[in-house]
């Protein structure tokens, strides 16, 4: 190509400035949202790629089967350090245990994520200080280690060494400051504690000797090439089995898990592939990791997004090329070959393409913050150079391809019939095909958005038992023990009508305790128990289904009765909610009532069975509010500040944990949303183009009617079935498509929104509102052509 093609190319742009603009920015869009979308999904399969020696690091990870839910989580033993040590099959091991607490700055108090970590926590990870000395600050009962961005939050653009920070009261000088380590990584090292050299993990007297067992840490070992993994993971297997669980494995627990069961499960995961472990991805923390096939599905919507966008600009270079046939007629009257046709258009449409990817990457960046709330990620680095010039060349490649039939269309165009302005519909089939892509793929993407949202907004509404409204959930700091005195001075607060304990919030499914009842026939069963004050049912307005429930004018304190759920009682083999009410549970519980199913669980779950236990010493307060909702709130932040002034406040609406259980469901709909929008804007202007296009071909035919007697209705009846049969074969492709989508989606819950087919309706009705109103102008305009215009040429 010369510079005179392009030259040529942009003047023929400039003579169409609104085709131009049209064409470039939707482009442009399409490019803004490949790039975005490519990006998070390259962000995502670089996690951990910073550590050199990710290959030969495994974090343990363990299943806990003992539990109702049993699940892997990214933590283990804290003892089998010194197993994998001791084994020879480790070269090094790490430890770090995370806190989220409270930092006082001053007069300030800010959230902090603090890891108290092993001695040679940083050397393992190749991690090295930018100030100060990090490996002596971990040696020290008084030191701190802070990242940049960590040490910034709390003490804002001026020096941070040497700055004093006070953690539930006590001085921790920062003695050293690491660089921030990238975002797309499982290991977080914002602020850091040397293990076992200060308070917070003092052994205490009232520890039991297996205390290493049965605390979980985040542990890291390092191997050598030659060391196989499975073999490691069957020692720590073995040494979780004999040292940590044989005490608790009796004939219940053995006739439960089966003969090959384990009430903890140990496996070794690499780093290089944590983040997409599947076992920790369908965990209740399955939010931190992410899913190979969901980034798959990510980066084909992306690259479908741009595909659209470059299917509307071929369709329309098509239609230009056709519009041109004069003048390439005469470039190929005067001599013109197939390269030089080749290089013109091929010049055009790097013009179009190179233009529109710079201003894509422009969309991009101002689209970047809510692109990463929307993924829940910081994203950092997607601007780097190297990225950038990939997507500049990827513009320039689609740029070429993107000329290629536009330029065989004009090549094929004969000369006489160029001249004469009879070309014919150079490739109309191929323009319909690919219009009827557009709108399978609209449909598609709108029926399956319609039914997570639709979904999404049941789940979070669905009733969990109880009025959540006039409720506060409250929680509690560790030190607090419950806080009985707290409690007391929140129940005499104005516009307070109540306050209860419970072990867990309802909602919420992170604190569980389980416990051995005694069934009809004589054996045991494990059942999650819930530790409740015996104002609980009071302050969530439950009645009884059965018996009675606790009260606080009727429970005498050390009482040892008891209460199911409704699931419980069939789980116990018991013949109704009557016949359960008295029986012992355990040689001291007496079952005294059976209360409703509470929603703990998110709608993928079934209801679990539960037994309620008093003990008014729980980490989690529920506050009934009687008055204002806002002025309690205030009330309750105040009492806070002047009784726990160095811990922050956790407190929200107990409708709002519903809600959160929800977010990633939420998140989904939302960027689907937001892909569907786009599809069905590049699909109205595909089908608008060839609409203008259909218009402008059939004028001789539209006025030849008229003459015959065709009224303007007829004319535009005739548009309008051109274009239905295109949007009827897009709906025959698509609506399948979106029914499999949404069935997949649906598959992962036990309760669902009815719904039927009307999301599919309600897809198909909306795509074809959108058309009719792309294409209803030109169909105006073909009511209206006068025979003197269509015959003119």
């Amino acid at each position: 190509m010369k510079l005179r093609d392009f030259r040529i190319g942009w003047r023929l742009l400039m003579k169409e400035p609104v085709y131009s603009s049209a064409v470039v920015l939707g482009l442009a869009v399409g490019f803004a949202a490949c790039f975005l979308l490519l990006g998070y999904v390259r962000y995502s399969f670089n996690y951990n790629q910073q550590f050199a020696d990710a290959r030969q690091i495994y974090a343990v990870k363990e299943k806990r089967n003992m539990l109702p839910r049993a699940e892997w989580r990214a933590s283990a033993p804290s003892a089998l350090r010194d197993t994998a040590l001791a084994s020879g099959m480790s070269l090094q091991a790490t430890r770090a245990k995370g806190y989220e607490l409270a930092a006082r700055i001053g007069e300030h108090t800010m959230g902090l994520t603090l890891q108290v970590v092993d001695a040679n926590f940083l050397d393992f990870f190749g991690v090295q200080a930018i100030e100060g000395d990090a490996g002596a600050a971990l040696a020290r009962p008084d030191a701190l280690v802070l990242d940049r961005s960590t040490a910034l939050r709390l003490f804002g653009p001026g020096p941070a060494l040497g700055k004093l920070v006070r953690i539930d009261d006590v001085p921790f000088e920062v003695r050293a400051i690491l660089a921030d380590q990238p975002s797309n990584s499982t290991v977080h090292i914002d602020a850091l504690l040397g293990a076992g050299v200060h308070s917070w993990d003092a052994p205490k007297a009232s520890d039991p000797p297996d205390v290493a067992w049965r605390q979980a840490v985040s542990l890291y070992l390092k191997t050598g090439p030659q060391v196989d993994p499975s073999l490691l993971s069957r020692v720590l297997q073995d040494a979780v089995e004999r040292d940590g669980d044989a005490r608790w494995m009796n004939a219940s627990w053995r006739a439960k898990l089966g003969p090959n069961g384990h009430l903890r499960e140990i496996a070794l995961a690499p780093l290089a592939d944590l983040y997409f472990d599947p076992d920790l991805a369908a965990s209740r923390a399955g939010q931190r990791y992410g899913s190979k096939a969901a980034l798959g599905g990510l980066a084909a919507l992306g690259v479908l997004i741009l595909l659209l966008a470059c299917t509307n600009y071929v369709n329309l270079a098509a239609v230009r090329t056709v519009a041109r046939q004069r003048e390439i007629g005469i470039r190929k009257s005067l001599g013109a070959g197939a390269g030089q046709l080749v290089r013109q258009f091929v010049a055009e449409s790097l013009l179009v393409t190179l233009g529109a990817s710079v201003i894509g990457l422009l969309l991009a960046w101002v689209a970047l913050p809510l692109f990463a709330e929307l993924v829940n990620r910081k994203l950092g680095g997607l601007f780097a150079p190297a990225y950038c010039a990939a997507a500049l060349a990827l513009g320039a490649l689609l740029g070429v391809l993107s000329a290629l039939y536009p330029a065989w269309l004009a090549w094929n165009l004969p000369v006489r019939a160029t001249l004469t302005g009879q070309a014919g519909n150079g490739g109309q089939q191929l323009r319909r095909s690919m219009t009827v892509f557009q709108f399978a793929v609209a449909i598609c993407l709108v029926g399956v958005t319609l039914a997570v949202g639709w979904q999404t907004r049941f789940a979070s509404t669905a009733d969990p038992g109880f009025d959540a409204r006039p409720l506060l959930v409250l929680s509690m700091p560790d030190k607090a023990n419950g806080a009985p005195a707290f409690q007391e001075q929140l129940a005499r607060l104005p516009g307070i009508a109540g306050v209860s304990a419970i072990s867990e919030a309802v909602g919420r499914d992170g604190n569980t305790i389980i416990g051995m009842f005694n069934r009809p026939d004589g054996s045991t069963l494990p059942l999650e128990l819930k530790q409740v004050g015996p104002s609980f049912f009071d302050v969530y307005g439950v009645a009884p289904l059965s018996g009675r429930l606790f009260g606080a004018e009727r429970e005498r304190p050390g009482s040892t009765n008891v209460i199911l759920n409704a699931v419980a009682v069939k789980a116990l083999g018991y013949a109704s909610n009557e016949a359960a009410v008295g029986q012992m549970l355990t040689a001291t519980a007496r079952i005294i009532g059976v209360a409703p199913d509470l929603r703990y669980r998110t709608l993928r779950q079934p209801s679990e069975p539960m037994v309620y236990q008093l003990n008014p010493a729980q980490a989690v307060l529920t506050v009934r509010v009687s008055g204002d909702m806002t002025a309690a709130r205030i009330a309750v932040e105040s009492l806070w500040h002047r009784l726990y002034p160095n811990d922050m406040l956790d407190v929200e609406p107990a409708g709002a944990i519903f809600a959160q259980n929800y977010s990633e469901d939420l998140r989904l709909a939302k960027i689907l949303a937001t892909a569907s929008v786009v599809a069905t804007l590049l699909a109205a202007f595909g089908i608008y183009v060839l609409a203008a296009y259909s218009v402008k071909r059939r004028a001789r035919e539209i006025v030849l009617r008229k003459l015959h007697g065709a009224s303007a209705a007829a004319i535009g009846r005739l548009m309008v079935a051109e274009f239905a049969v295109l949007i009827g074969i897009g709906s025959a492709l698509g609506l399948p498509l979106a029914w499999l989508g949404m069935a997949r989606y649906l598959s992962g819950f036990v309760e669902r929104a009815p719904m039927g087919f009307w999301p599919l309706l309600a897809a198909l009705a909306s795509v074809a509102l959108v058309a009719l109103a792309a294409t209803g102008w030109q169909t105006v305009c073909a009511m209206r052509i006068a025979p003197v215009l269509a015959f003119r040429d």
